[in-house]
Protein backbone atom coordinates (compact mmCIF):
# COMPACT_ATOMS: atom_id res chain seq x y z
CA UNK A 1 0.00 0.00 0.00
CA UNK A 2 1.08 3.57 -0.65
CA UNK A 3 0.19 6.02 2.10
CA UNK A 4 0.03 9.69 1.12
CA UNK A 5 0.57 11.94 4.13
CA UNK A 6 -1.06 15.28 3.38
CA UNK A 7 -1.40 18.60 5.05
CA UNK A 8 -0.66 22.23 4.46
CA UNK A 9 2.54 24.08 5.32
CA UNK A 10 3.49 23.91 9.01
CA UNK A 11 0.86 21.33 9.99
CA UNK A 12 3.44 18.99 11.55
CA UNK A 13 3.75 16.40 8.78
CA UNK A 14 7.48 15.77 9.24
CA UNK A 15 7.31 15.90 13.05
CA UNK A 16 4.46 13.36 12.96
CA UNK A 17 6.41 11.20 10.51
CA UNK A 18 9.59 11.29 12.62
CA UNK A 19 7.57 9.94 15.57
CA UNK A 20 6.06 7.15 13.45
CA UNK A 21 9.50 6.17 12.10
CA UNK A 22 10.86 5.89 15.66
CA UNK A 23 7.82 3.86 16.68
CA UNK A 24 8.10 1.42 13.77
CA UNK A 25 11.86 1.01 14.16
CA UNK A 26 11.42 0.30 17.88
CA UNK A 27 9.02 -2.50 16.88
CA UNK A 28 11.59 -3.97 14.49
CA UNK A 29 10.12 -2.64 11.24
CA UNK A 30 12.87 -1.58 8.80
CA UNK A 31 12.42 1.98 7.54
CA UNK A 32 14.35 3.31 4.53
CA UNK A 33 14.20 6.56 2.59
CA UNK A 34 14.38 10.23 3.49
CA UNK A 35 12.92 12.65 6.03
CA UNK A 36 12.92 16.41 5.38
CA UNK A 37 12.92 18.35 8.66
CA UNK A 38 13.20 22.09 8.65
CA UNK A 39 16.18 23.87 10.17
CA UNK A 40 14.90 26.52 12.55
CA UNK A 41 16.65 29.48 14.16
CA UNK A 42 14.79 31.86 16.49
CA UNK A 43 11.42 30.67 15.15
CA UNK A 44 12.42 31.21 11.52
CA UNK A 45 12.91 28.41 9.00
CA UNK A 46 16.45 28.83 7.68
CA UNK A 47 16.89 25.56 5.82
CA UNK A 48 15.62 22.13 4.84
CA UNK A 49 17.63 19.05 5.67
CA UNK A 50 17.33 15.56 4.29
CA UNK A 51 17.86 12.77 6.81
CA UNK A 52 18.77 9.57 4.97
CA UNK A 53 17.28 6.46 6.55
CA UNK A 54 18.17 4.10 8.07
CA UNK A 55 21.61 5.58 8.89
CA UNK A 56 20.29 9.08 9.70
CA UNK A 57 22.95 10.87 7.68
CA UNK A 58 21.99 14.55 7.51
CA UNK A 59 22.36 16.65 4.35
CA UNK A 60 21.52 20.36 4.11
CA UNK A 61 19.33 20.39 1.01
CA UNK A 62 18.04 23.95 0.70
CA UNK A 63 18.25 27.44 2.12
CA UNK A 64 15.87 30.38 1.69
CA UNK A 65 16.14 31.87 -1.78
CA UNK A 66 17.02 35.44 -2.45
CA UNK A 67 15.66 37.51 -5.29
CA UNK A 68 15.54 35.74 -8.63
CA UNK A 69 14.95 32.25 -7.22
CA UNK A 70 15.30 29.86 -10.18
CA UNK A 71 12.71 27.39 -8.85
CA UNK A 72 10.12 29.98 -7.89
CA UNK A 73 9.53 27.90 -4.75
CA UNK A 74 11.31 30.18 -2.29
CA UNK A 75 14.27 27.82 -1.74
CA UNK A 76 17.72 27.52 -3.25
CA UNK A 77 18.45 23.79 -3.62
CA UNK A 78 22.07 22.65 -3.34
CA UNK A 79 22.76 20.62 -6.50
CA UNK A 80 25.51 18.56 -4.82
CA UNK A 81 23.17 17.74 -1.93
CA UNK A 82 20.39 16.75 -4.34
CA UNK A 83 22.81 14.49 -6.23
CA UNK A 84 23.91 12.87 -2.96
CA UNK A 85 20.34 12.23 -1.79
CA UNK A 86 19.29 10.94 -5.22
CA UNK A 87 22.30 8.59 -5.32
CA UNK A 88 21.43 7.21 -1.88
CA UNK A 89 17.78 6.73 -2.85
CA UNK A 90 18.74 5.05 -6.13
CA UNK A 91 20.99 2.73 -4.14
CA UNK A 92 18.07 1.60 -1.98
CA UNK A 93 16.42 -0.15 -4.90
CA UNK A 94 19.62 -1.93 -5.87
CA UNK A 95 20.72 -2.91 -2.37
CA UNK A 96 18.63 -5.93 -1.44
CA UNK A 97 21.46 -7.78 0.32
CA UNK A 98 20.64 -8.52 3.90
CA UNK A 99 17.00 -7.56 3.48
CA UNK A 100 15.06 -9.49 6.05
CA UNK A 101 11.44 -8.64 6.29
CA UNK A 102 9.95 -5.93 4.10
CA UNK A 103 9.51 -2.58 5.80
CA UNK A 104 8.47 0.94 4.93
CA UNK A 105 9.85 3.28 2.28
CA UNK A 106 9.54 6.93 3.41
CA UNK A 107 9.77 9.85 0.99
CA UNK A 108 9.46 13.27 2.63
CA UNK A 109 8.50 15.17 0.45
CA UNK A 110 7.39 15.15 -3.17
CA UNK A 111 6.32 18.54 -4.45
CA UNK A 112 5.95 20.59 -7.61
CA UNK A 113 9.67 20.38 -8.32
CA UNK A 114 9.37 16.59 -8.66
CA UNK A 115 5.81 16.17 -9.94
CA UNK A 116 5.67 19.04 -12.41
CA UNK A 117 9.24 20.02 -13.30
CA UNK A 118 11.17 16.74 -13.39
CA UNK A 119 13.67 17.98 -10.80
CA UNK A 120 14.45 17.53 -7.13
CA UNK A 121 14.25 14.02 -5.72
CA UNK A 122 13.98 12.25 -9.07
CA UNK A 123 15.21 8.94 -7.60
CA UNK A 124 12.31 9.09 -5.13
CA UNK A 125 9.87 9.24 -8.04
CA UNK A 126 11.55 6.21 -9.61
CA UNK A 127 11.20 4.24 -6.37
CA UNK A 128 7.55 5.21 -6.00
CA UNK A 129 6.82 4.50 -9.67
CA UNK A 130 8.27 0.98 -9.23
CA UNK A 131 5.87 0.02 -6.42
CA UNK A 132 6.60 -2.53 -3.67
CA UNK A 133 10.10 -4.01 -3.52
CA UNK A 134 11.83 -6.74 -1.51
CA UNK A 135 12.93 -4.14 1.05
CA UNK A 136 9.51 -2.48 1.45
CA UNK A 137 5.98 -3.72 1.15
CA UNK A 138 4.52 -0.28 1.85
CA UNK A 139 5.57 3.30 1.21
CA UNK A 140 4.65 6.64 2.70
CA UNK A 141 5.11 9.80 0.67
CA UNK A 142 4.57 13.31 2.04
CA UNK A 143 2.68 15.58 -0.34
CA UNK A 144 1.03 18.92 0.31
CA UNK A 145 -2.77 18.81 0.15
CA UNK A 146 -2.93 20.68 -3.16
CA UNK A 147 -0.84 17.95 -4.87
CA UNK A 148 -2.33 14.86 -3.17
CA UNK A 149 -4.72 13.98 -5.99
CA UNK A 150 -2.02 14.38 -8.61
CA UNK A 151 0.38 12.17 -6.62
CA UNK A 152 -2.29 9.51 -6.02
CA UNK A 153 -3.13 9.36 -9.73
CA UNK A 154 0.55 9.15 -10.69
CA UNK A 155 1.45 6.30 -8.32
CA UNK A 156 -1.84 4.32 -8.27
CA UNK A 157 -0.73 2.06 -11.14
CA UNK A 158 2.30 0.80 -9.19
CA UNK A 159 0.67 0.18 -5.81
CA UNK A 160 -2.19 -2.14 -4.89
CA UNK A 161 -3.90 0.72 -3.16
CA UNK A 162 -3.32 4.33 -2.24
CA UNK A 163 -4.57 5.75 1.05
CA UNK A 164 -4.44 9.34 2.28
CA UNK A 165 -3.26 9.92 5.84
CA UNK A 166 -3.47 12.98 8.06
CA UNK A 167 -0.76 13.79 10.60
CA UNK A 168 -2.98 12.86 13.54
CA UNK A 169 -3.75 9.86 15.76
CA UNK A 170 -6.12 8.35 13.21
CA UNK A 171 -3.32 8.37 10.61
CA UNK A 172 -0.90 6.91 13.15
CA UNK A 173 -3.31 4.04 13.92
CA UNK A 174 -3.71 3.28 10.21
CA UNK A 175 0.04 3.23 9.59
CA UNK A 176 0.66 1.10 12.69
CA UNK A 177 -2.05 -1.31 11.54
CA UNK A 178 -0.17 -2.01 8.30
CA UNK A 179 2.80 -3.32 10.29
CA UNK A 180 1.90 -4.02 13.89
CA UNK A 181 -0.65 -6.46 15.24
CA UNK A 182 -2.67 -5.39 18.28
CA UNK A 183 -0.39 -5.33 21.30
CA UNK A 184 2.59 -4.02 19.30
CA UNK A 185 3.85 -7.28 17.83
CA UNK A 186 5.02 -7.00 14.28
CA UNK A 187 3.87 -9.62 11.79
CA UNK A 188 5.78 -9.84 8.52
CA UNK A 189 3.86 -7.80 5.97
CA UNK A 190 3.23 -9.42 2.62
CA UNK A 191 4.05 -8.02 -0.78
Amino acid sequence: MLFILTGDVRTGKTTWLEARVRELEAAGVPVRGVLAPGVWRDGEKVGIENVLLPLRERVLLATPAGDGCPTGLGWDFDNAALARVNARLAGLAADVKGVGRPGLLVIDEVGPLELRRGGGLTAALELLNAGPAPAWSHALVVVRSALAGEAAARFARSWRSVEPLSPDESGARRLRGAFLAPGGTSPAPSL
